[in-house]
């Protein structure tokens, strides 16, 4: 099998009755969503969509996201996930990028003008339905005759995932279905696993690497039942995991820190539970095993790496602050700045290798070259391994701030203001400095909100626990700090608003 539109295909043709998707009330099965498929695939063709095409996915959380993906790949195109919110202009460099030829596009983004956009730029839209959650194509009857699965080689592009990265346009990049299928297999291999018999719930974006193939392709890949919401809601999804007797769970940090205060027998059915995108507290891990009886898994990984690279699954022991050993496959090292291997217990830039590993960014040369360093491609996050082999991540090598010539991870400062009683949230960014080079802010959101909170107080609070030089020079007050969908801190928004 190379063609990943061959993962339902094949889940259908075995247990076609088998629920794929519940979403807001309705159940689609495996069978219903292969025949959704099949049909969005027919229109693809007979709009001349085939192998090497581009096709938007535009849309939000909805079954019709997993249907038009695989009609994508079952015509042999190439995906290219749009951030359901995106704005006109922030899709207009995406599409025209990407090439796109076609997309699917959501009633909410058609009302927000996306008609007028694809229209100018080309572009062949399908619609979908706001009253119709069986079908992503709203452009027209299709014939159901039987659709076949186009063939493709390992090297074929089966998704171009547009990066946010933290400064500049996005970057696309490159994905085949090689590195995809080789990651879904991986993940199966991994002492802790997905099997038919779970029932998962999907809260993440489906545009965004993490919720497409360590949820949605995972899941379709062994058939497990899928719970998709729109958007994660505490309350809701609290509802849906104990209404659905959801066993597995997946999410970014902030997803575990609301749900903290849920009732303990709401996850009496959960037996996994994924964290990613970014860094785990050790708090959290230790409040959601006490309160739940749960053990929060950690995996990390990039949109580079399809995504996943490591996971605290393989050695068996959920060590807090831990992101695990590497999967089955992926070579990683830890370098210094000359390229070299650290010393064992030194901390060294993360570069890994391996099938799952993409080639480089759409249209971007320049970019794809300082990605990688003889063949070993650049993670940009600084870790550490301790003496089991477990990897520990220290910061990112970007977001590194150099006070007078030493080096301040934000992340060391951010869990010093997380202790402070009256501290919700943290970013720490850095800001330059004539006489230092940079200095430390601190941008914290008080709790509860509207408790008294001052520069003073936080900076003498961090004192008992940092260096002078690794102390915020400045504290700033917020209401909420900026993240990604994906519960990642935006930090050059932070630093965008210092700027005159």
């Amino acid at each position: 099998m190379t063609n990943l539109a061959h993962y339902l295909a094949e889940t259908a043709k075995r247990s076609p009755d088998h629920p794929a998707i519940s979403f807001e009330g309705a159940t689609t099965t495996y069978g219903g969503l292969a025949e959704q498929a099949n049909r969005a695939a027919k229109r693809l063709t007979e709009e001349g969509i085939g192998r090497g095409d581009r096709v938007a996915l535009w849309l939000p959380n909805h079954p019709a996201f997993a249907s038009a993906m695989y009609a994508v790949w079952q015509v042999g195109a190439i995906v290219v996930p749009v951030h359901a919110a995106l704005t006109k202009p922030e899709t207009r460099h995406i599409l025209t990028d990407a090439g796109v030829k076609a997309a699917f596009c959501g009633q909410d983004q058609i009302e927000a003008g996306a008609e007028e956009l694809l229209h100018e730029l080309g572009i062949f839209a399908f619609v979908l339905p706001g009253d119709a959650p069986d079908g992503a194509d709203g452009s027209g009857a299709v014939s159901s005759d039987a659709a076949g699965i186009a063939d493709v080689t390992d090297e074929d592009l089966a998704l171009i995932a547009y990066t946010s990265g933290t400064s500049g346009l996005p970057k696309g990049a490159m994905l085949t279905h090689k590195n995809l299928r080789t990651n879904i297999e991986q993940m199966r291999a991994s002492p802790i696993a997905v099997s038919p018999e779970d029932v998962v719930l999907c809260v993440l974006p489906l545009f965004h690497i993490f919720g497409l193939n360590v949820v949605l392709n995972l899941s379709v890949s062994v058939g497990a039942k899928i719970v998709l919401m729109e958007r994660f809601d505490p309350k809701a999804s609290v509802e849906a995991i104990s209404k659905e007797a959801v066993t597995v769970i997946a999410g970014a940090p902030p997803v575990y820190v609301a749900w903290l205060d849920s009732p303990p027998e709401s996850f009496a059915n959960v037996r996994i539970a994924i964290s990613g995108a970014a860094p785990l507290s050790k708090d959290v891990l230790e409040q959601f095993r006490e309160r739940f009886g749960v053990t929060i898994w950690e995996g990390y990984g990039l949109t580079e790496t399809s995504p996943a690279l490591t996971f605290t699954g393989i050695g068996g022991v959920a060590k807090p602050g831990s992101i695990g050993r590497p999967l089955d496959g992926v070579e990683l090292r830890l370098i210094d700045q000359d390229g070299d291997d650290v010393e064992d217990g030194d901390p060294g830039e993360i570069v890994v290798r391996g099938p799952n590993v993409f080639g480089g960014y759409w249209n971007n040369p320049e970019h794809t070259e300082q990605a990688f360093v003889d063949g070993w491609f650049r993670t940009g996050d600084v870790g550490v391994a301790d003496d089991d082999g477990d990897l520990y991540i220290v910061d990112r090598r970007k977001d590194l701030i150099i006070v007078s010539g030493f080096n301040v991870y934000p992340r060391e400062v951010e869990e010093v203001l997380r202790r402070h009683p009256n501290v919700g949230d943290c970013a720490v960014v850095g800001d330059q400095d004539d006489q230092t080079g940079e200095q430390v802010r601190a941008v914290v959101v008080p709790d509860p909100p509207g408790s008294s909170l001052t520069e003073e107080e936080v900076i003498e609070f961090c004192s008992r626990s940092l260096a002078p030089y690794k102390l915020p020079r400045t504290v700033e007050i917020v209401s909420a700090i900026p993240r990604n969908a994906t519960g990642k801190v935006v930090r050059r928004k932070l630093k965008q608003q210092d700027a005159p």
